[in-house]
């Protein structure tokens, strides 16, 4: 039995209804996907989300500053700099992406030109109230980091970026309401397979944060921000 599967019966033993982020997150994406949306995904990678959904939408491109994987419905662009109109699209999302912006104020007044009134935009980042996330941060150097995240977590080097949280907080997102409508947050828990002691953490982790005067420290946040 491997890790994955070891995983997955310890899992479904002690909460079988649970759904990993990108489960969460594909869902909700799907969801908000129409037949006349122009959707824009920001630090796409691969461009896999993209590649897989766009015939749902009228207009689907990824954005990212590295060299793509698939040509089509894909633009190699920095998201302060997004190549589009203003007002352009009706959903943008974020995976993983907004934990390495620097200067967020760049970043959210160019996602704030770039969508619609009305259009949404959907994020998928780590929680920085986690002790998961900021204890590493306040303790560890960069380098420490980057090497548990290849060595541990299975992590390919080239997917490795600096990580800044200056947007990685619930708090963070509320103060967005000058231009947007803060439609949901969620926490969710990380439950990873790559070593058993690791998956045993997080699962308790997870059961402990299931009470919901703790469920803001689980280890990610999902925002929809709804642009006024």
């Amino acid at each position: 039995m491997n890790n994955k599967e070891w995983s997955e019966k310890i899992l479904q033993k002690y909460d079988s209804l649970f759904k990993h982020r990108w489960e969460i997150y594909d869902e909700i994406v799907k969801g908000a996907l129409s037949s006349q949306m122009v959707w824009v995904d920001c630090g796409c990678g691969n461009d896999g989300m993209v590649e897989t959904y766009a015939s749902l939408v009228k207009t689907a491109v990824g954005v990212d500053i590295i060299d793509p994987i698939h040509k089509r419905n894909y633009i190699k662009a920095d998201i302060r700099y997004l190549p589009f109109p203003s007002d352009y699209a009706d959903l943008i999302t974020l995976r993983f992406v907004v934990e390495h912006f620097q200067n967020s104020g760049e970043y959210i007044y160019e996602l704030t030109r770039a969508i619609k009134p009305g259009g949404q935009i959907i994020i998928l980042t780590t929680n920085l109230l986690s002790p998961f996330i900021f204890l590493p941060r306040l303790f560890l150097p960069s380098s420490i980091k980057s090497k548990i995240l290849t060595k541990l977590f299975k992590v390919k080097d080239e997917d490795v970026f600096p990580a800044y949280h200056k947007m990685n907080t619930p708090d963070k997102f509320k103060k967005l309401t000058k231009n947007f409508r803060l439609k949901k947050m969620m926490f969710i828990s990380d439950l990873n397979y790559t070593r058993k002691w690791v998956f045993i953490l997080l699962l308790i982790w997870h059961k402990i944060t299931g009470m919901k005067i703790l469920n803001k420290f689980r280890t990610n946040i999902l925002a929809i921000l709804e642009k006024k």
